[in-house]
């Protein structure tokens, strides 16, 4: 019982977590604001948030195959992706301070 309602309260966490980066790339991709790098960004958190909000109602359901067997791996594997690129963005985005510093 304690678990459904833990997996419930996520649910509703992670379902509102979602809507933020969601609104963010509808709102760039109409008006064009925000750079292409924030938006791969914001599209990876959400694809995180819903694999987790997923997981949650899964486990909500008592389907353990498919939360801890399938979604599990498969959030971890979304965040670290989420991650990867985030370290290769600042990389890139220091880089090009760098450069800009120089060439003035």
């Amino acid at each position: 019982m304690i678990q459904i309602q833990y997996h419930f309260i996520d649910a509703i966490f992670y379902f509102a977590a979602v809507v933020v980066p969601t609104y963010f790339i509808l709102k760039s991709r109409n008006q064009k604001i925000g750079s292409n790098l924030l938006v791969k960004l914001m599209i990876l958190l959400a694809s995180f948030m819903l694999i987790q909000f997923i997981y949650h109602v899964a486990g909500m359901l008592d389907l353990k195959i498919l939360s801890k067997g399938i979604l599990e791996p498969l959030s971890a594997v979304a965040m670290t992706i989420f991650a990867i690129f985030y370290f290769f963005s600042i990389k890139k985005i220091s880089r090009g301070e760098k450069e800009e510093k120089a060439s003035k």
